[in-house]
């Protein structure tokens, strides 16, 4: 009779699994599936914020005599949008590449990148609906307008309209009221704080070891972040209150987010992701139909054939000499903890780990899980050592 952890696997309905790779592929391709919608979403979500990043949006009357629009107007700026993209959103990526590959943990990776993506998809698509629709002057406004000579002062009871600009560049103009709030500010927070969670996450910074490295790492994406936020104010595209307002959105975002594939960093388990929405539907039940084979002693004491028989209608059975035989409870095999139940055959008796849970392999099995039939560990994607049931999912 093959034991659990060997190469003939049994399945729940008590089944036999001929071919495991067979059935990790499948089931490899429905997770790939079930996750193809988001990543479609984000990619749709990029393409709203490009095609809203086209759209004329609404510009306020101004105050020719306001100072804080008279700043100049600074080119080249200190953090363009190439370099914004490399700092906080393909170096997180490539930290959480490295950090999943080195903790062999394809999951690890998918879901981490996938709220990145989300995150960063997310944030730069709201800041730029609400660009459009305040449509405040940014600080330099003056200087991109280039305002009439001859204009001084305001219209009688009124403010000045743009249509007084001699700027033969719209594009230029166009983007001068587009100050609240700071886009670049937003994303930033976005990718950066979104890596401190993750970062925070990886390392426990939350179980009261006290490794002070952990801190300084930390500093260097929020210090990333505050920089490129505080460059927009000394190159005069936005007023401070657009930076702040960008960075509480920046952050909100990534810790959206996260938390769609991550639990808090509170957790004990902060380090896991969530396990994939594709159930392990393949499970080994450790309780077999074939009777275990049963010690010397234990035949002597329930004994068959001529050494008991039936009498009449008492249903009373007769042992070894005459006497009653002593109940013998059936073991069922299985279970985290070890224990078995007297009702044999009865299914909610049943216990069951999932094919690459090697923990549990470790406690019911005598050879433990490094035994000569070792199940697949990529059949998972290090999904049974390195995730952690969602709350809805959770068996007390």
């Amino acid at each position: 009779m093959p034991l659990p952890w060997q190469k003939s696997h049994t399945t729940s309905t008590g089944g036999r699994v001929t071919n495991v790779t067979t059935s990790n592929k499948s089931r490899r391709l429905r997770i790939f599936s079930s996750y193809a919608p988001d990543w479609a979403l984000t990619i749709v979500l990029w393409a709203i914020f490009y095609l809203l990043d086209k759209i004329n949006g609404y510009r306020r009357l101004f105050d020719i005599t306001d100072t804080s629009l008279a700043h100049p107007h600074a080119d080249p700026e200190r953090v363009p949008v190439w370099l914004l993209a490399v700092l906080c959103g393909i170096v997180p990526a490539v930290i959480i590449i490295i950090t999943a590959a080195i903790r062999r943990s394809f999951w690890d990776a998918q879901s981490a990148l996938l709220g990145l993506i989300l995150g960063l998809g997310l944030v730069a698509t709201f800041t730029n609906i609400v660009k459009i629709t305040v449509g405040r002057p940014r600080p330099d406004l003056f200087a991109r307008c280039i305002l009439p000579e001859n204009l001084t002062e305001n219209p009688l009871h009124g403010l000045t309209s743009w249509t007084v600009c001699t700027q033969p560049d719209d594009s230029v103009l166009q983007e001068g009221f587009r100050s609240f709030p700071s886009g670049h500010s937003s994303f930033a927070w976005s990718g950066m704080w979104y890596l401190i969670l993750y970062l925070a996450a990886k390392m426990r910074i939350n179980h009261r070891s006290g490794y002070t490295y952990k801190s300084w790492l930390l500093l260097a994406p929020l210090s990333c972040a505050s920089l490129i936020t505080i460059s927009r104010t000394m190159d005069y595209r936005h007023h401070a209150t657009d930076v702040i307002a960008g960075s509480l959105i920046g952050i909100a975002g990534a810790w959206y987010a996260y938390r769609q594939y991550y639990p808090p960093i509170s957790s004990p388990q902060s380090y896991k992701p969530y396990s994939p929405r594709i159930p392990k539907d393949e499970e080994i039940p450790l309780h077999h139909h074939h009777r275990p084979q049963r010690s010397s002693m234990e035949g002597m004491l329930n004994t068959t054939g001529s050494h008991h028989h039936t009498s009449g209608s008492s249903g009373n059975t007769i042992g070894i000499n005459g006497q009653p035989p002593l109940p013998v409870a059936q073991p069922v095999y299985g279970g985290y903890n070890g224990t078995t139940s007297s009702v044999p055959g009865r299914r909610e008796n049943w216990t069951a780990v999932d094919i690459g849970d090697r923990t549990n392999y470790q406690s019911t099995t005598a050879g433990g899980y490094n035994g000569n039939s070792r199940v697949n560990e990529e059949s998972d994607f290090g999904e049974a050592k390195e995730t952690v049931q969602r709350p809805n999912e959770r068996v007390e």
